[in-house]
């Protein structure tokens, strides 16, 4: 009868990471964000997180968080679709008690804003 070869368990264990650090990687779960995306977590942090987060406004209807609001299928409206152009078009012209911040933000801004979303 054959004997199994064996490895040393460090280098299963070496495999492993490897093969998760990669996975990482290929699937876009680097933590590390890209220079549009810190441009846009400054810009969201300006001028969405008080009411996006915090609702530090007092606003009686609660803005939607907006954490992983592009791994949904719709807009926290529920009948929007999640998409780059859904959420420019929002974050230009406003909807309900969200401003509209056109002339606030520029078209690179808002992109910015929209890559930040799309890690958040």
């Amino acid at each position: 009868m054959l004997k199994p070869p064996t490895r040393p368990v460090s280098l299963v264990v070496a495999t492993c990471v490897l093969v998760v650090a990669s996975l990482s990687l290929v699937s876009g779960c680097s933590k590390t964000l890209s220079t549009s995306e810190k441009r846009g977590e400054s810009l969201y942090t300006f001028h969405c997180y008080e009411c996006h987060e915090e609702n530090q406004l007092g606003l009686l209807k609660t803005p939607p968080k907006l954490h992983r609001v592009f791994s949904h299928h719709y807009l926290p409206d529920g009948t929007t679709l999640a998409t780059d152009e859904s959420v420019r078009q929002v974050i230009i012209e406003g909807k309900r008690t969200m401003p509209a911040f056109n002339g606030r933000l520029s078209s690179d801004q808002v992109d910015d804003i929209i890559a930040y979303l799309h890690r958040k």
